[in-house]
């Protein structure tokens, strides 16, 4: 008894900290796919290469054991500077668990157009034979991802028994109080995820609506 009360008490503080946080859904879907710094890649040490238009080296990302430079044209950024305009979908600039991940808007035979910032809309070019870098649907992306788990928001997403708008929901009276809750996945089905909350109920959410992903995914343990 004494294990099942410490659990679930440690569930709702973690529910406390999440909902302390103004929450952050992924966000837009802004082209054709992602691309992504492919972790299986020895990428230690090389050169991360984002060009113009003209095919000129436009950005340049080294990760080392120690730091993730950025340089940008004639200026060097290290991991520290808030400095930094480089503005992708993801940027983990730390070596311990570096992410890189780019909307791709475009596909030629030789490059992916990719957004290199998110406030402005900036492209840049990937070549397609770079092998540190791999392209992935948004299927493949959300399924990657949420092996670390998930948030979602209850009210807005709440948990339904199947995967359809139509279907009942399942009931909890800690959404009057938590309103963004933290989750496992089971499976992925449409645009729909079934998960499994920290008060081991299992059920349907969302994860697209429309052009928007709408949970909050981790890019780290």
């Amino acid at each position: 008894m004494l294990i099942a009360l410490t659990t679930a008490t440690a569930q709702k503080n973690d529910l406390d900290y999440i909902n302390s946080y103004q929450f952050e859904p992924d966000g837009p879907i802004r082209g054709i796919g992602l691309i992504e710094i492919d972790s299986e890649r020895d990428y230690l040490g090389k050169d991360l290469i984002i060009y113009d238009n003209k095919g000129k080296p436009k950005i340049t990302i080294r990760v080392t054991d120690n730091d993730v430079t950025t340089k940008l044209e004639d200026k060097s950024f290290s991991r520290n500077n808030d400095a930094n305009p480089f503005n992708p979908r993801q940027f983990g600039a730390n070596p311990d668990y570096f992410r890189l991940i780019f909307d791709c808007t475009k596909s030629t035979n030789k490059y992916y157009e990719v957004v290199i910032n998110q406030k402005t809309s900036e492209t840049g070019f990937i070549k397609r034979a770079d092998s540190l870098f791999k392209f992935e649907t948004v299927i493949e992306y959300v399924n990657d991802w949420t092996t670390l788990g998930l948030d979602f928001d209850r009210i807005e997403n709440p948990l339904r028994q199947e995967p359809s708008d139509n279907a009942a929901i399942i009931l909890n009276d800690d959404p009057k109080k938590y309103k963004i809750w933290r989750a496992e996945k089971i499976e992925m089905k449409g645009d729909w995820l079934k998960i499994k909350t920290r008060d081991n109920e299992e059920g349907w959410i969302r994860w697209r609506l429309d052009d928007q992903i709408v949970i909050k995914m981790y890019f780290a343990c």
